[in-house]
């Protein structure tokens, strides 16, 4: 509340983790220079196409939902009007100090010495790269990353980064960049079962055998019908399907 009444905003924050389970405290966190002016959403359903020969219609078969992508700008800039983004270890959240002190910075006039060069903003987009897509030789994979701005987050890794460089200095070494990144959506395996909670006949599910539980009425609950008991017993190698060991394991496989 005091943050909003002192006008102070929130920066952006992209949270960097070594793996997908995002339960430890990300190892990095970076804060943005400058809030992005804009985003967009990309949300794609994937289909078979099949065709039968001598037909002019395609059949379309739902094969998948991928994931959410989303694409962001940020501009780096190292003239020194205006403070740079921060890395913090950790989570790193900003204190209400650090926001007061970011606004004084940026409020005090900017003193430039003629006699003194500027900064190239190589070393910070660098730095920023590596966080989002270098490669970690022990988890032999690039960053898990956390979006986090406002009321939107995401859970993702970086697809793509378009960096353009602009302002340069005498010595032809840039000044500003704009770095344009696609971050796409990612779910933990285990996450997405549960949150999806398939139970469709077309996949392969497992059981596990409780007492009292019965085959015939498992197979009914999972393929709506009470015909395929005896496919499930042959496919499990059971020599009867009224007498099966509590705790055995059952799988009953999709509908062909």
């Amino acid at each position: 509340m005091i943050s909003g009444l002192l006008g102070i905003i929130d920066k952006m924050r992209i949270e960097v983790f070594p793996t997908k389970d995002y339960v430890e405290p990300p190892k990095k966190t970076i804060f943005v220079q400058f809030n992005p002016e804009k985003y967009s959403l990309r949300h794609n359903v994937d289909f078979c196409d099949s065709q039968a020969l001598g037909t002019s219609g395609t059949d379309l078969r739902f094969n998948r939902i991928e994931g959410e992508e989303v694409n962001f700008e940020f501009l780096f800039d190292s003239s020194g009007v205006v403070p740079p983004g921060k890395i913090k270890d950790g989570k790193g959240e900003e204190s209400l100090m650090d926001k007061l002190a970011d606004i004084g910075n940026a409020l005090m006039p900017a003193v430039v010495n003629p006699f003194a060069e500027v900064q190239t903003v190589e070393k910070e987009v660098e730095e920023f790269k590596n966080l989002l897509m270098g490669y970690d030789g022990e988890t032999h994979q690039t960053s898990y990353l956390k979006l986090l701005w406002g009321g939107y987050t995401l859970t993702c890794r970086l697809k793509s980064m378009e960096i353009d460089y602009s302002l340069f200095r005498k010595d032809g070494r840039p000044i500003r960049a704009r770095v344009k990144c696609v971050f796409k959506g990612t779910v933990d395996y285990k996450v997405m079962v549960a949150k999806e909670n398939k139970s469709s006949p077309d996949l392969t599910h497992q059981r596990t055998l409780k007492m009292n539980d019965k085959l015939t009425l498992l197979a009914e609950d999972i393929y709506q019908n009470n015909a395929y008991y005896i496919d499930v017993a042959k496919n499990n190698k059971l020599l009867s399907f009224r007498q099966i060991d509590t705790g055995k394991k059952i799988n009953f496989p999709p509908i062909k």
